[in-house]
C-alpha cells in the first residue's frame, strides 16, 4: 500500500477526458464509486469536458459534479485533445495516485484494483499500463499503436513487453514530471518514457463502446501517428538525409549507364522519357523533403510562441 494522504486530500485521483459522452457518464461515476468504495480508500473522479460540441456532456457532468462530492468537473473553452485534456485534469488531480481512463467505458472500472495492486506491490515502480487482453480497437489503430511502439522502443528504449495504453496508474512524482514539460504538442507516452524507465504493464480486460462511435477518425489517428513519430526522433529527417544520398548515387550510375549506352547505340538513345522520368521523380522527393522540413519548423515556431496548452471556461467541485 502506498503512505496514506494528508486529511482531506484523496488517495486516487481518476482523470477522465470527456467527448460526447454525456449519456453515460453517470454510469461511470456508479461503477467506479461500487468498484473503490470497498477497497477502503478515497478518491476523486476528475471529468474534463473537452469543449464538446453538444450539450449534453457538460451538462452531465455538472449535475454530477454537483449530486456527488467525489465528482470535479473542468469545462475547457476549445476543443485541444485528449492529450491536453488529460494534462488538465493531472493538474488538478490531488491524489498520491492517478489513473487515467477513457470516457467510453471501454476501460471498466472494474479494472482499476489490478492497476493500484501492480504499482502498490512494487515501490520502485512509477507507472503501471493496462494490457489488453483482446483490443476491441480497428485495424487501423491497432497498425498505428504498433507502428508507435517500434519508434518508442527505438527512441526511448520502451522495453518489449510492456503495452502502452491510456489506462494506466501513475505515481504523483512522475506525474509532477509530466507537468514539467511545457510543450505545446504534448504526446503522454512520450513524456511518461522521457520522465521514468519504471513501468509495466498488467492484463486487463478491454469492452467495446457502450454507444456511438470514436472520435478517433482515420485524420486524427494518422496525426497522432505524425505526433509521435516527430516528437519522439529526428529518425524522418536521417531517412530524408539517406534517401538524397541513394538518389544521388542513383542518378551518377545512371548517367555512366546512358553515356555507355550512348557511345555503342548507331542511332543515339531517346532520351525524353528518361528525363519527365527523373524531372518528376527528383521534384517530388524534394517537395516531400520540403514538407519534413516545414513540418518541424512549424513545431519550433508553436514551442517558441507559447500559446496555452488548454483554457478552463468553468470548474465545478
Amino acid at each position: 500500500m502506498s503512505e496514506a494522504s494528508p486529511p482531506g486530500r484523496p488517495e486516487i485521483s481518476i482523470v477522465v477526458p470527456c467527448y460526447r459522452s454525456g449519456a453515460w457518464l453517470e454510469t461511470l461515476v456508479d461503477r467506479v464509486r461500487a468498484t473503490l468504495s470497498p477497497l477502503g480508500r478515497t478518491h476523486e473522479l476528475i471529468l474534463v469536458n473537452d469543449a464538446s460540441p453538444d450539450d449534453v456532456t457538460w451538462l452531465a457532468i455538472r449535475k454530477l459534479a454537483e449530486a456527488n462530492p467525489e465528482v470535479v468537473g473542468i469545462d475547457l473553452m476549445g476543443n485541444v485533445g485528449q492529450f491536453r485534456a488529460l494534462l488538465c485534469g493531472m493538474e488538478a488531480a490531488r491524489g498520491d495516485l492517478v489513473v487515467t481512463m477513457d470516457d467510453d467505458l471501454q476501460h471498466p472500472p472494474e479494472e482499476i484494483p489490478r492497476l493500484l495492486e501492480a504499482i502498490d506491490a512494487d515501490q520502485g515502480l512509477e507507472c503501471v499500463f493496462g494490457s489488453y487482453t483482446v483490443k476491441r480497437h480497428s485495424r487501423l489503430r491497432n497498425l498505428g499503436t504498433r507502428l508507435v511502439a517500434r519508434v518508442y522502443e527505438s527512441a526511448y528504449r520502451k522495453p518489449g513487453d510492456v503495452e502502452l495504453t491510456s489506462f494506466r496508474v501513475l505515481r504523483r512524482s512522475l506525474v509532477a514530471a509530466m507537468l514539467s514539460h511545457r510543450t505545446v504538442k504534448p504526446v503522454i507516452g512520450a513524456l511518461i518514457l522521457q520522465s521514468t524507465g519504471r513501468i509495466a504493464s498488467v492484463p486487463v480486460e478491454h469492452h467495446p463502446r457502450v454507444e456511438g462511435s470514436s472520435g478517433w477518425r482515420p485524420g486524427r489517428l494518422i496525426g497522432a501517428a505524425v505526433d509521435n513519430v516527430v516528437n519522439a526522433s529526428t529518425a524522418p529527417l536521417r531517412i530524408v538525409s539517406l534517401a538524397g544520398i541513394l538518389i544521388a548515387m542513383f542518378s551518377f550510375f545512371l548517367a555512366a549507364f546512358y553515356f555507355v549506352q550512348g557511345l555503342l547505340a548507331e542511332d543515339g538513345v531517346a532520351g525524353f522519357p528518361t528525363i519527365v522520368v527523373l524531372v518528376i521523380f527528383f521534384g517530388g522527393s524534394i517537395l516531400a523533403a520540403v514538407g519534413l522540413l516545414g513540418e518541424y519548423v512549424v513545431r519550433i515556431v508553436t514551442e517558441v510562441t507559447g500559446p496555452p496548452r488548454y483554457v478552463v471556461r468553468e470548474r465545478i467541485d
